[in-house]
């Protein structure tokens, strides 16, 4: 009896495994055959046009975060070159400032400061420049992403109107179906029926005649039967009255 009931579980958890795999294998092949019809219903109707400019919106997004992250970059490395400049300056003021009493050290530091200035003036031009060349980018980039969305949009609404229009055609296809049929029926079905009645009617009431007569004949048998009975026994009194 143990064996029996061994037997008995390992080939249900046979069963079982095999069950479970035939049920991932068909909900795999199900749901690569619904992400298949997805996407030739998508190709159908044009939506495939619309996840293309989805896709485009949020690169796009992505890309004007990029040129925001690098205008930031190109601001702050303005500012430190200004602070550096503004620094240099400074220094070089109070160098003029006590110009009478200059070193050979306060020489080769002023003309030191002159160079450096010049040099910091051109990089702080060159950050200027970046900034607003970044500026522009952001400017560009965010344009470009508004022309996106209103594409998107347009293409949706064109879309939508599509498929308004098609459920329109489609309630009216269905509408027309629904009057074919009825009037169909009217005109065919509706005498069929009528006249299958009529027949049905006919036949039963052959049936319950026919029933009626065999019944009225039991009946005359029954009572030709009763007469000749009571013919007898009038017959046997009217031998024993003589």
């Amino acid at each position: 009896l143990d064996e029996l009931k061994e037997k008995l579980l390992k080939w249900v958890n046979d069963r079982a495994f095999h069950f479970r795999r035939r049920a991932d294998n068909f909900t795999g092949a199900t749901k690569v055959r619904l992400s298949g019809l997805g996407a030739e219903l998508n190709k159908v109707t044009g939506y495939e046009e619309i996840d293309a400019l989805k896709r485009q919106v949020v690169e796009q997004e992505a890309r004007i975060e990029t040129t925001r992250q690098a205008a930031r970059t190109a601001k702050v490395n303005h500012d430190e070159a200004v602070v550096r400049r503004s620094k240099s300056q400074r220094e070089v003021n109070d160098l003029l400032q006590r110009k009478s009493s200059w070193t050979d050290e306060d020489v080769i530091r002023f003309t030191s400061l002159v160079r450096e200035d010049h040099l910091l003036e051109q990089e702080e031009a060159r950050a200027k420049l970046a900034v607003e060349e970044a500026e522009n980018a952001v400017e560009n980039e965010f344009t470009e992403l508004m022309r996106s969305i209103l594409a998107r949009y347009h293409e949706e609404q064109v879309w939508s109107d599509k498929i308004r229009s098609a459920s329109t055609y489609g309630q009216l296809a269905v509408l027309g179906l629904n009057m074919f049929v009825f009037i169909l029926a009217i005109v065919l079905v509706e005498p069929w029926k009528r006249k299958r009645l009529a027949q049905t009617f006919e036949k039963k009431v052959e049936e319950l005649n026919e029933e009626y007569k065999e019944m009225l004949g039991d009946n005359m048998q029954i009572i030709q039967k009763q007469l000749e009975d009571q013919a007898v026994i009038i017959a046997a009194l009217t031998a024993a009255v003589a």
